[in-house]
């Protein structure tokens, strides 16, 4: 089943938080989801981690900080056996991306709304594409906006979206909204399903785009699938 890698070269560009509201999201709809946690700072293996010091149950497999030289047979023995793999890459380019990539089904790109992190974007899409060219194989990947302004869209994200359209590069048709929750579910070591509306500002709405982005990659896994 399908290995989805979550890369970009800029720190806090969102691929943490995409990983984990997706794995959130998949496990919640009945999938069994493994994420691999291979960027350094290591925060979801953390979550992980307090979670079972405190005695309660994960909703997905969590492995922590793989060898670079087993990536390879750890992902490829975690496809035939879950429905999905998510792998949190490392903020830079190195050998780990770089069999990551090679093994992934699909590549999400988050990014920020503003010139500077869509031209680093552009930077991971070109890494994907030199990869690609080494393996001889399409590598299909997503640009995904992250941190979207859930109220109104700045007259600078709309020239960058249009920017990403008429350079004809695949965008995830929904983007991760900036949202309280999803700071939460850290702060808690909790996931979406178990904050609560007196902690936790503007839920129903994070739960609603939590799902919408999901969804939106499993339609991207089917169509380069179906291709």
């Amino acid at each position: 089943m399908p290995a989805i890698s979550v890369a970009n070269p800029k720190g806090g560009a969102g691929k943490t938080t995409l990983t984990f509201i997706l794995a959130g999201e998949l496990a919640r709809s009945g999938a069994s989801v493994v994420v691999v946690d291979a960027d350094p700072n290591a925060i979801i293996a953390k979550w992980g981690a307090r979670r079972t010091a405190e005695g309660r149950a994960l909703p997905f497999e969590i492995v922590a900080s793989p060898k670079e030289s087993e990536l390879v047979k750890v992902l490829d023995a975690l496809t035939e056996k879950n429905d999905f793999v998510l792998i949190d890459l490392e903020g830079t380019a190195s050998r780990m991306t770089s069999r990551a990539l090679a093994r992934s089904h699909l590549v999400l790109i988050p990014f920020n709304l503003s010139p500077i992190d869509a031209e680093l974007a552009a930077n991971a899409v070109g890494l994907i594409h030199e990869e690609a060219e080494a393996l001889g194989r399409v590598i299909p990947y997503r640009l995904v906006r992250s941190r979207d302004n859930a109220a109104i869209e700045t007259k600078s994200a709309k020239r960058i979206t249009s920017a990403i359209k008429d350079a004809d590069l695949p965008l995830l048709n929904k983007g991760l909204v900036e949202r309280a929750a999803y700071r939460d579910v850290f702060d808690f070591a909790s996931t979406l399903e178990e904050l609560t509306d007196e902690k936790t500002s503007g839920l129903a709405a994070a739960k609603r785009n939590a799902f919408e982005v999901a969804y939106a990659v499993v339609e991207a896994v089917r169509e380069e699938t179906d291709r």
